[in-house]
C-alpha cells in the first residue's frame, strides 16, 4: 500500500518559493518594458502604417487628350490668375504628357468666345483636325505664345485675352471679332509637334 503526501517533504518535487518568486519578478518587468516601448512607439506615429516592399508610385492625376468632339463650355469656372503681360488663365485640366516651352512647335484644340459668352469659333466636333502652332515664331498671336507654354499634352486651360493681346482695336471681322473685344479661350494641347 502506497502513502499519500499532504505536504511537500523536503523541497525536492517544487522549485524553492524564492527562486519561482525571482523568475516572476524578471518576467514580469520583461513583459512590462514591451509594452511600454509599444506604446512609445505607438503614440510616437499615431497610427499603425502598413509597411510595403515595393514602392508604388500613386495613379496620375492628370488628363489624356479628350476626343475631338468633346465640347468646351463657356460657364466652366476657374480661379485665374494674371500673368504679367495682363493674360488671365487657370488650368481647367492638367496634361500628364510633355510639357510645352515657349520655342515649342505644338498642336491644340480650342473654343474662342467673346466675353459676352458669344461662341466665335471652335476647332471640336467630328473630323477637325488639330491646329498646329509654332510658339517660337513672331507670326503667332501673342496670346498663344503666352498661354501655352508651361501646359502639358492632354492639358486644358482658360484663357482670358485682354484687347492688347488679341485683336486690339482693329478687331477681326472674319472672325467677327469686334474691335477692343476682350476672347475667353479653352484650349487643350493636344500634342507636341
Amino acid at each position: 500500500m502506497g502513502y499519500i503526501r499532504l505536504y511537500a517533504a523536503s523541497g525536492y518535487d517544487l522549485p524553492p518559493m524564492a527562486q519561482y518568486l525571482g523568475n516572476l519578478r524578471v518576467r514580469l518587468a520583461g513583459a512590462i518594458a514591451v509594452a511600454a516601448t509599444a506604446v512609445v512607439a505607438l503614440s510616437g506615429c499615431g497610427t499603425l502604417v502598413t509597411v510595403s516592399s515595393q514602392i508604388t508610385p500613386p495613379p496620375p492625376t492628370c488628363s489624356t487628350p479628350r476626343p475631338v468632339s468633346a465640347s468646351d463650355s463657356f460657364a466652366t469656372q476657374a480661379p485665374l490668375t494674371t500673368g504679367a503681360s495682363g493674360l488671365q488663365y487657370a488650368d481647367l485640366s492638367i496634361g500628364c504628357g510633355a510639357l510645352a516651352t515657349p520655342t515649342s512647335n505644338v498642336n491644340v484644340q480650342f473654343t474662342v468666345w467673346l466675353s459676352t459668352g458669344k461662341l466665335v469659333i471652335t476647332t471640336r466636333g467630328a473630323n477637325q483636325p488639330s491646329n498646329a502652332l509654332q510658339l517660337g515664331s513672331a507670326t503667332t498671336l501673342q496670346f498663344w505664345r503666352v498661354g501655352v507654354p508651361g501646359m502639358r499634352v492632354g492639358g486644358t486651360r482658360r484663357l482670358v485675352v485682354p484687347p492688347a493681346l488679341g485683336f486690339g482695336a482693329s478687331g477681326n471681322s472674319s472672325a467677327n471679332v469686334p474691335a477692343n473685344a476682350t476672347l475667353v479661350i479653352d484650349v487643350e494641347l493636344v500634342s507636341l509637334a
